[in-house]
Formats: structure tokens, C-alpha cells, sequence
């Protein structure tokens, strides 16, 4: 879908956000992430973990455990932690929505959740049971990445366009795209769309170990710094964000009042290679360029980015090589934080995590900083805020996002009204 065509479609059905859900290290709640978000602090902690015969302590944010004896957790107690984080942030957004099971009579309203890694937890019990005398037959369903929204769309009576989206770091950037083109062809009249994620195992932490991407710091809370000029690597983290999408004429007809509106995305590969982004940041400038087309806007209408901003060497760098080119010399006093400190890189589910972010971003009229950035990188030439949140004049805001092979996503989210 060309960006021009993208555009006609968006005047002519404006695609709005009627309810936001979270659960992350930074809380159980849409107001408890924004909280921990305004004031920067990090929620990284040191846990350990056994690598073969070795234990070792690494930072790492973790979301709050879950008591699946609760009620309203039975549908997925026997489910991957992942689907459970998502199943929790979903039913958040639902609610938000004014979209209890009673009201959604009449409504076609689809699921799209991205995820990276996806059941883990499963995938290692289907591996470990490989050979034993009773292998559970649920496994079968339970460990495909489909799980996720095939539980969220069984288990919620949701019974629009559903699928698991999969595209490394920007997977919920990806779900959140596809949903609202599922509104636009008038597939949907709502999408409940978000990501989770649950990587803190043993394998992934030795994945990106060996990858040299893994922060540290003496203090476990200081081990991801983004844009700072001591940075060493990004701080694993879990969790899930999930938005309900409507037309605005859908959420009228039902009377939702509209928190802010979808106004533009972009998605490509940058062709660098496996490591998914190359030094000029060319594969952001394309997603983000292909947002500003499809909004309608010119790049010196963007109040606030949200960046990626690991807190690894190679991607602050990158990414702020593409606001210079972006943003040109504007990129200097344009504020373009990371909330990662905040969340941990939960992956799949970051960028859904920060679409809720600038959502709340717009309504409350307040740029949150990037933590941990007490030395900002010379190298970096961009306004990353560090340690203070900031008052603005927030129209239209973007969050990037991008991961292995090259996936890369925009999203612009405007003020209503």
C-alpha cells in the first residue's frame, strides 16, 4: 500500500486509540508505567541465572509475578508466561475501551500481537518432553507463535482478522500497521493489537551475551544507559502493551470518546544484515519518511520521538544519525528520549509498550526523559532530555523501532481534536 494511497485512506477514515493496557516491570498499570516513565528512574534489578553449571547475576527488568489461581487469569493459568502478560494488558485495553464482553455485540473487532521470541517457556517444556512417556497433546497448540493471539481472540470472543505478527524488535510497531489496515480495507471495525514477551531464560540472556550486546554497570540500575557516552548495552526486560484501534466513525457510533489518533506508519528492511541496521541509519529514514507521507506531514511537525534507544553502541548511534537526517539541524532541540531504562528492551513488545507511551505522552502534555543519560554522547547529536521530564506543546509524536534483519517501524500518534 503506497504511502499516497495510505494517506487518502486515513483522511477519509481517521483511525483513533479508545483504550490503552501494560504490564511491565514498571507496573500493573497504563498510570503506574507513565509514573516510572516522567520520572526516569530505571527498574532493573540483578537476578540470577543458571547457564549450565554456572550461575550468573545479570540486570535484568522484571515484570510482577502472576497468581494464576485468580479468576480472572483462568483462561491462560496453563499458558506460556508471555500469552499471560499479553492476556492481562489486553483485557486492560478492552476495559479502557469501554469494550466489555456485553457491548461488543455488533462490533467486528480483530486481534493482531506481535512477539519476537514467542512461548518460551513451552517450546522448552515441548523440547524437554521429547521421549517421555505422556507428552501433553496441548502442547502441540501451545508452543506455535499463534498462541498468543489465537488465545486472546478464543478466549475474548474476538472474531475479526487475527494473526501473530513476528518481525524481531518492532514486532508490536508491525501488528499495530497491519491491525489499522485491516480497519482501512473495513475488515475490522476495531483491532485489539499490542505485543508481549517473556525472554527472561538462560538461552536468550546467552544469545545476546554473545552478541556483545548486554549492558552492565556495577549498579544493576544504571546498566542500561541510552545516548549516554559511557553506554555498553541494553537491559533484557518483560512485559506487554496492548491499544484497541477504531475508526473514528466506529468509536462514534458507540460513543467512546477517542484518546489520540493513528495518524501515519512506515515499515521496511534495511538491508545490513542479520545485526538489522546499518551506520547511516538509512532503514529508519525510509520507515520514518514513509510515516510522514502516509500522515500527511512534514517532519517539522513532529513534537517528540519516542526513540528505540537499546543503550548499545551501534543502534544510539545509528538512530541518531537518522533524526540528523531526518530532522536536519532541528534534531538538536527536538526532544527524542528512550524509555527503555524504564521497561527493559522487552523485544517484540517495546514498541507496544512505547505506543501506550506517547499516548499518554500526548494526553498528559509531558515528554518523559531518557534515564541513565547523565553524560549524553557528543557523537549523538540529538536533544535526548536526560533525567527530566519536560512540558510541551505535543501534537504529533513519533516511536521508532527497528531489530535483527533489518526490520524497521514509524508510528505517528496525534493529539485529538
Amino acid at each position: 500500500m503506497k504511502c499516497n494511497v495510505l494517506n487518502q485512506l486515513l483522511q477519509t477514515t481517521p483511525i483513533v486509540v479508545t483504550g490503552c493496557g501494560v504490564i511491565s516491570a514498571a507496573g500493573l498499570a497504563v498510570a503506574e508505567l507513565w509514573q516510572r516513565a516522567v520520572s526516569g528512574h530505571s527498574t532493573a534489578a540483578n537476578r540470577e541465572f543458571e547457564f549450565g553449571p554456572v550461575t550468573r547475576s545479570i540486570a535484568v527488568c522484571t515484570a510482577p509475578q502472576l497468581d494464576v489461581t485468580q479468576p480472572e487469569l483462568h483462561p491462560v493459568r496453563r499458558m506460556d508466561r508471555s500469552t499471560q502478560l499479553g492476556w492481562i494488558a489486553a483485557n486492560q485495553a478492552l476495559r479502557a475501551a469501554g469494550l466489555e464482553q456485553d457491548v461488543r455485540s455488533g462490533h467486528t473487532i480483530g486481534v493482531m500481537a506481535g512477539t519476537s521470541r514467542g512461548p518460551l517457556s513451552k517450546l522448552a517444556e515441548g523440547f524437554a518432553r521429547v521421549g517421555s512417556r505422556r507428552y501433553p497433546p496441548s502442547l502441540s497448540a501451545d508452543c506455535t507463535f499463534a498462541s498468543l493471539s489465537g488465545c486472546l481472540a478464543q478466549g475474548l470472543d474476538l472474531t475479526g482478522p487475527s494473526a501473530t505478527i513476528s518481525a524481531t524488535c518492532a514486532s508490536g510497531a508491525y501488528a499495530i500497521a497491519f491491525a489499522a489496515e485491516q480497519i482501512l480495507l473495513g475488515k475490522a471495525d476495531a483491532m485489539l493489537v499490542g505485543a508481549a514477551e517473556a525472554p527472561l531464560v538462560p538461552a536468550v540472556l546467552a544469545q545476546l551475551d554473545a552478541a556483545g550486546m548486554l549492558g552492565s554497570h556495577a549498579e544493576a540500575a544504571l546498566a542500561c544507559r541510552p545516548f549516554d557516552l559511557t553506554r555498553n548495552g541494553l537491559c533484557l526486560g518483560e512485559g506487554s502493551g496492548f491499544i484497541v484501534l477504531e475508526s473514528r466513525a466506529a468509536a462514534e457510533r458507540r460513543g467512546a470518546t477517542p484518546i489520540a489518533q493513528l495518524s501515519g506508519w512506515g515499515m521496511c528492511v534495511d538491508d545490513s544484515g542479520r545485526a538489522g541496521v546499518s551506520k547511516s541509519g538509512q532503514g529508519l529514514i525510509n520507515a520514518a519518511t514513509q510515516a510522514l507521507a502516509a500522515a500527511g506531514l512534514a517532519p517539522g511537525s513532529i513534537d517528540y520521538v519516542n526513540a528505540h534507544g537499546t543503550g548499545t553502541r551501534l543502534n544510539d548511534a545509528a538512530e541518531a544519525q537518522a533524526m540528523r537526517q531526518i530532522f536536519g539541524a532541528r534534531a538538536a532541540t527536538l526532544p527524542c528520549t528512550s524509555t527503555k531504562p524504564v521497561t527493559g528492551h522487552c523485544l517484540g513488545a517495546s514498541s507496544a509498550l512505547e505506543a501506550v507511551l506517547v499516548v499518554e505522552a500526548l494526553q498528559q502534555q509531558l515528554v518523559p526523559p531518557t534515564g541513565n543519560c547523565h553524560q549524553p554522547d557528543p557523537a549523538c547529536l540529538i536533544n535526548a532530555q536526560p533525567l527530566q521530564a519536560q512540558p510541551a506543546n505535543l501534537r504529533h509524536v513519533m516511536s521508532n523501532s527497528l531489530g535483527f534483519w533489518g526490520y524497521h517501524a514509524s508510528l505517528i500518534f496525534s493529539k485529538v481534536g
